[in-house]
């Protein structure tokens, strides 16, 4: 019998979405097929080492509640990593986790990893630059203010005359280069403008001030390497001017459709057109996500993400399980083993079938690579 692929799945980490990614390695690591794969929870500390944690402390509802339980587990130093795992499935989201910083040392390992390289993952994570590829490429984007710390606590009357001039209020404040919403607010008095730039000042030393776009917040899912595909994207629902960090994560917060209710056939298609012109644009593999709004005919892009949460709620594998993809859609070369190849063509995906095809993309993206993954 062939050796089955290992595949490790790291989460935890540094980040402010640490609790997030403890949540979607623990689910992600339930769904490895073990027909197909031999899996191995991998725990990234605060203190940047990484552990093989038994079963009993992947089920820990808090990454506090592993660190003070580290005794239990197995130290592997980065050097070991090569002989444990033969794919990485990176479960860490944030910085250090979708930065390129975690890519940079699986690529000096030689080690395969789920998702996008380094450029990729770093450009996306500085909103900035996210924001001025797109705008070169035709795609929509809101009006926004960019402030640095160091201009911000000595130009702050300018800046707010800036912002007040060039956007007006309401708006949007963001860390350049936070995900799952943290520091985020809504503004749209002068002095709540001020707390907001302050709060968000405390996640990054860049900060993005948007101007406010009212519509249907959406998120779209890609999936592919060179060919990428769309899956149906998800409306989102909730109380208030922004989506919180609350809305996405306590249950009961939001309320998911797929596709967007009340909107047509051909805003659908614009939407997943644009999503993977973005994918492409940006050099994303395996799979992203792309968020936005629509407004009318038109379609907003606010972020793109070389990872997403995946817990058993998650909008991902609803949008999975609601896209058909036949013989004319997503073809996916896969690896039954170390050595030989088959075919596969997907027609709707269950979870277990959406994180083996995550998997398989990464193994044949990383076998024709020259490099680096680009």
């Amino acid at each position: 019998m062939d050796e089955k692929i290992k595949i490790g799945v790291i989460f935890g980490g540094l980040s402010a979405e640490k609790e997030v990614s403890l949540a979607t390695g623990r689910y992600v690591y339930s769904l490895i097929d073990q027909q197909k794969f031999s899996s191995i929870p991998l725990y990234l500390s605060k203190d940047r080492k990484i552990y093989k944690l038994p079963d009993k402390l992947v089920i820990q509802n808090k990454t506090e509640d592993i660190e003070t339980r580290l005794d239990e587990a197995e130290e592997i130093s980065f050097e070991k990593l090569k002989e444990r795992v033969d794919v990485m499935f990176i479960a860490l989201l944030g910085k250090y986790g979708e930065d390129g910083v975690i890519q940079g040392l699986l690529e000096l390992l030689k080690i395969p990893y789920t998702g996008s390289g380094i450029l990729a993952s770093s450009l996306l994570m500085q909103k900035r630059t996210t924001k001025q590829i797109l705008r070169n490429n035709g795609i929509k984007v809101a009006d926004d203010v960019v402030i640095e710390k160091y201009n911000w606590e000595a130009n702050q009357k300018k800046i707010l005359l800036q912002i007040t001039n060039t956007l007006s209020l309401p708006v949007v404040v963001k860390p350049s280069r936070e995900g799952s919403s943290v520091g985020v607010t809504y503004a749209e008095t002068k002095s709540q403008l001020i707390d907001s730039i302050n709060e968000a000042l405390k996640w990054d030393t860049e900060i993005i001030v948007e101007k406010y776009i009212e519509g249907k917040e959406f998120m779209c899912v890609v999936l592919g390497n060179d060919k990428p595909i769309a899956l149906n994207p998800t409306q989102v629902e909730f109380d208030g001017k922004i989506f919180t960090y609350k809305d996405k994560y306590m249950p009961g917060k939001a309320k998911y459709y797929t596709p967007p209710k009340d909107t047509s056939p051909q805003v659908v298609q614009k939407i997943k057109d644009i999503a993977v012109q973005a994918y492409k644009e940006f050099g994303i593999k395996g799979y992203g996500r792309v968020d936005g709004f629509i407004v009318g005919e038109d379609i907003y892009v606010t972020e793109l993400h070389t990872g997403t949460i995946m817990v058993s709620s998650s909008y991902v594998f609803q949008q999975a399980s609601r896209t058909k993809i036949g013989t004319n859609g997503l073809k996916l070369k896969t690896f039954s083993n170390k050595g030989g190849k088959g075919s596969k063509i997907n027609t709707g995906f269950s979870p277990r079938d959406l994180i083996s095809t995550i998997i398989y993309f990464a193994m044949d993206a990383h076998s024709t690579k020259i490099g680096t993954l680009q």
